[in-house]
């Protein structure tokens, strides 16, 4: 796919990514990635045995993440690691390789952002390398497929209609980055898939003008579309 391509640019390796945060002071309280080398059409051919850890912090996880993520201040105090040290693994886990970060929404980078800065990393050139390689994911999904209200889809949505196998431990970092890694996947291999629901993306389209909804709604029917019925569609819209 040419978005992939120019998106990936010469990057032969990816690492998908999910971190998870505390409710407050959205810190990051686990990392989950999963690195993947690609092929020559950019689908994936290597897959690295993943990566998760926990990251110990001053303040509250908070009930609702720990319910939400079954993370606990618990949980923290005995297996979780400091930021800086978590770093450090995570980059040592990358390699020098160029790789791109895949996320899915904004999130992530939010918590990195605070992370860093709560820290006292904003000079980490490892931090850097991720904020400047890192790709949210659900924007380039949006782009093609949408939910029936025109608005992006979740990650486990978005996999129920690639129809692909989702790993149910959801909200584990690590689970949530190979269930990105299986959509990324799906989303170059299932061509048909894809295709109709770019369809109903440009149908719905509340920015695309009415002469061209009625033409593809007229080609969906299998019927012959000429220019004089783009220009009688155009006059209708005038009336």
């Amino acid at each position: 796919m040419k978005e992939i391509n120019r998106i990936l640019n010469s990057f032969k390796s990816i690492v998908f990514i999910d971190f998870e945060g505390s409710q407050y002071g959205q810190e990051i309280i686990a990392i989950g990635a999963i690195k993947v080398d690609l092929d020559n059409k950019n689908l994936i051919k290597k897959t690295y045995n993943p990566f998760k850890c926990y990251i110990k912090i001053d303040e509250d996880v908070g009930d609702f993440i720990t319910n939400l993520t079954g993370i606990s201040n618990e949980l923290l105090n005995k297996k979780g690691l400091s930021f800086n040290l978590a770093i450090k693994k995570l980059e040592s886990y990358v390699g020098k390789d160029s790789v791109k970060f895949f996320h899915y929404g904004n999130f992530d980078v939010h918590l990195l952002h605070n992370s860093r800065n709560k820290n006292k990393l904003n000079e980490n050139e490892f931090i850097a390398r991720i904020l400047n390689n890192s790709i949210d994911f659900s924007k380039v999904l949006s782009h093609y497929v949408k939910s029936e209200k025109n608005t992006p889809l979740s990650l486990v949505d978005a996999l129920r209609i690639f129809q692909t196998n989702i790993d149910q431990n959801l909200h584990d970092p690590e689970t949530d980055a190979i269930n990105l890694m299986h959509l990324y996947q799906s989303f170059l291999k299932k061509h048909t898939i894809l295709k109709n629901e770019y369809i109903k993306v440009l149908k719905n389209s509340p920015s695309l003008a009415n002469p061209f909804k009625k033409i593809i709604k007229k080609l969906e029917s299998e019927q012959k579309v000429t220019y004089k019925d783009f220009i009688s569609y155009i006059e209708e819209d005038l009336k």
